[in-house]
């Protein structure tokens, strides 16, 4: 299978994540920080250690920044609802995911309004909306580093100076970037950085990290046994104490810190290049298929990460994608993506689009098969149309 879905998931993942994952199961299966053993030493060793490497990817102030979630939807709900509270008001962009969306849609019910700052492609016009949209009451700016469907990114450094200025907090969902563009928090005014451990961190599903680098802490969300302070009712408000109650799951964290690992040993710089050249292959090669609509400029002229989504014309993009499947093999993801804002912002709600999302273990090859596969269903669609329906 040509795996094009790396938007949802990567695959495949490094040999050392799965080394690291299996290893774990068979010898290090105890709980980490609730035993004196060596079996539980070993697999705090194991979580520190991760910490420590997500730490300096994402150059934070200290391995106890850095806080394990089970996705970044677990990360981004986390600050969302740990810090709003009635009254208060948020802004997002337009590209946001449900991820970011509906925490804010549930907390109406409490009180918490939300406005919505449209992206451009003019820098100076995105800044300008952020800056329109935050009022008086503007506790927290939530913003996604990068569309998780069409790729385009937004400006967050210089959002992030802009909440500064105002006093408000900001949250960066870096789900389709991590591993994939560098992040520095040194001296960032990012507050909080939320992302998934199985995309472009490589890791296996069920990974999310949340970093904290602000001094202001959201609410813990769930409380429960730490392995620390065990005497006391309350919740600890040590880090990363404060918000990792219950058993972690050390084989997926294992597999983290390796897939870190094979980001740093990589860098991000590499990555980044090398994907965007086939990117923009990619781009470039579907723009000369007739019937085929884009919806964003060419990868290389905006800054965007390896998202392209497109339609043919007289196809659903599920009807699309499904023969993609069945036909060629091809595995990609079609419909909305979880993200009915940034579709209604490229007008594509009622139409979904088809999202090819491209990894490190991509090639050349896969992309000029992928592109010969469409054209192909752009010359026969009616015909492999009746077949996608009798599927």
């Amino acid at each position: 299978m040509i795996y094009f879905d790396n938007g949802a998931t990567t695959f495949p993942k490094p040999r050392a994540v799965v080394n690291a994952v299996d290893k774990t199961l068979r010898y290090y299966g105890a709980n980490p920080g609730r035993s004196g053993h060596n079996m539980s030493l070993k697999a705090s060793e194991i979580m520190y250690e991760c910490r420590k490497n997500a730490a300096e990817l994402f150059k934070a102030e200290s391995p106890e920044k850095i806080i394990f979630t089970y996705n970044c939807t677990t990360a981004l709900n986390y600050v969302i609802k740990g810090l709003l509270k009635e009254g208060d008001h948020a802004v997002i962009s337009s590209l946001e995911h449900n991820a970011v969306l509906r925490p804010l849609e549930s907390l109406k019910e409490n009180g918490v309004e939300y406005s919505i700052a449209d992206y451009s492609t003019d820098d100076e016009k995105t800044i300008n909306n952020f800056r329109n949209a935050i009022k008086p009451n503007t506790k927290l700016v939530v913003c996604t580093h990068a569309s998780n469907v069409f790729g385009v990114r937004l400006p967050v450094e210089r959002i992030a100076a802009l909440c500064r200025i105002h006093g408000v907090l900001f949250c960066v969902d870096a789900a389709q970037t991590a591993g994939v563009v560098p992040i520095s928090l040194k001296d960032s005014c990012i507050d909080f950085l939320c992302t998934a451990g199985h995309k472009g961190l490589y890791g296996p599903m069920g990974t999310g990290i949340l970093v904290i680098n602000s001094e202001t802490l959201p609410e813990s969300l769930i409380q429960g046994g730490t392995g620390s302070f065990s005497s006391d009712r309350k919740q600890p408000s040590i880090l990363p104490d404060r918000y990792e109650s219950g058993t972690p799951n050390l084989p997926g964290i294992a597999g983290l810190n390796e897939g870190i690992k094979f980001v740093m040993n990589r860098t991000e710089r590499s990555i980044e290049s090398y994907e965007s050249e086939l990117a923009v292959r990619l781009y470039h090669k579907l723009k000369n298929i007739p019937g085929v609509v884009l919806y964003t400029d060419s990868p290389e002229s905006h800054r965007c990460v390896p998202v392209i989504s497109f339609n043919i014309e007289g196809l659903d993009s599920e009807e699309t994608s499904e023969i993609l499947d069945k036909r060629f093999n091809i595995a990609v993801r079609a419909g909305l993506h979880c993200a009915p804002l940034a579709h209604k912002f490229f007008g594509t709600q009622n139409i979904g689009t088809v999202r090819a999302v491209l990894s490190v273990f991509s090639n050349y090859e896969q992309v000029d098969y992928f592109i010969s596969s469409i054209r192909t269903i752009n010359k026969f669609k009616k015909e492999l149309k009746k077949v996608a329906i009798d599927i």
